[in-house]
């Protein structure tokens, strides 16, 4: 397929969402919880009429390839003895490329796509997958959701090491979602920055805050190649205003106007200001459902924000504060070669 690749240069002064998802979460739909599903053309639309330029956009979960019966009855990723995906996210990931370039062309435009892996499962099997997607479409970059796949960040210590040349090679950044709770065993990110640290070689960002520890927001912001979105903001300070244990909890938690997302937001990126990222988590700047957090450990989510609210942090800022935020966010995409 032929489709134009962004240049860097070409994004200079864009607003950017850095964060999004499109395609359908099986298991939300089935269990009847919320948000199930976002199109191209639905983030479009949504993005468009809040003065979003462009966006990264990745699938959610890669449920096509697991048991959807088990899954919901259990909460556990069990692979179906005849899959529709042959491995994680293959279906995921092609329905989302095919989304962005085939169905709705006339807004390829707007999205820059990032591919999402398994960790550790099928590795050899994805990489193969991955080969064959990059000849028919533009690849920008990598999305890992540990929790989501249900399989340790630190298989990428493993047998998902294979990862790391296949990314260098094309010069994909990686961004992880992470977590601080205690209960979460999937996406830690005191694993992800092992994992990191073990490959410098690559450009990497920390998904929603770190959970605004503040620790580990220093730790990314002593590191070159690592950045720190804001995805789902509203709702990551709701849960630490409720002193949840999903969040980090003081000490440790960054000193912040926790009645306010966007005064949270002000402080993020005058403590940080080369490390910050802005993306919305569309369409889970909502999130009410049911997640497995550990081995018999479910988690309860009934979180509702909107994209309107995730903009207004990026907008509460000083026009230089967007400014930076915004070419942060390119040289996490793309290197520092415009700073």
């Amino acid at each position: 397929m032929s489709a134009k690749r962004f240049r860097p240069e070409e994004l200079l002064g864009k607003v950017i969402d850095a964060h999004s998802h499109a395609g359908i979460h099986w298991k939300t739909a089935a269990d009847v919880g919320f948000p199930y599903c976002s199109s191209i053309e639905d983030l479009y639309y949504r993005q468009r009429a809040n003065g979003v330029d462009v966006s990264v956009v990745f699938p959610i979960y890669p449920v096509l390839f697991y048991d959807i019966q088990i899954y919901l009855e259990s909460g556990k990723f069990v692979p179906h003895p005849r899959p529709i995906s042959r491995h994680p996210y293959e279906r995921e990931n092609r329905l989302l490329l095919a989304d962005v370039y085939a169905f709705c062309p006339e807004r390829s435009d707007h999205f820059l796509p990032f591919v999402c892996v398994d960790p550790g499962r099928m590795v050899q099997e994805q990489i193969a997958t991955l080969r064959d997607l990059e000849q028919e479409f533009p690849i920008y970059g990598v999305k890992i959701n540990p929790v989501g796949c249900q399989t340790k960040v630190t298989e990428l210590l493993g047998p998902g090491e294979l990862f790391f040349e296949f990314f260098a090679e094309r010069n994909w950044p990686v961004l992880f979602h992470v977590a601080v709770s205690q209960g979460e065993q999937f996406s830690q990110a005191a694993d992800t920055f092992r994992v990191i640290e073990a490959h410098p070689e690559l450009r990497y960002c920390l998904a929603h805050c770190i959970g605004l520890h503040e620790g580990f927001l220093r730790r990314a912001n002593a590191l070159p190649n690592v950045w720190v979105d804001t995805a789902a903001l509203k709702i990551q300070v709701e849960l630490a205003r409720q002193s949840s244990p999903l969040m980090s909890l003081p000490p440790d938690r960054l000193a912040a106007d926790l009645a306010d997302h966007v005064a949270v937001m002000r402080t993020l990126v005058e403590r940080f200001p080369k490390t910050i990222v802005w993306g919305t988590d569309s369409p889970f700047h909502s999130y009410i459902d049911r997640r497995l957090q550990a081995p018999g450990v479910y988690t309860e989510f009934r979180l509702k924000g909107t994209y309107e609210q995730e903009v207004a942090a990026l907008q509460g800022l000083t026009p230089e504060q967007q400014r930076q935020v915004h070419l942060n966010t390119l040289e996490f995409l793309f290197g520092r070669a415009l700073a």
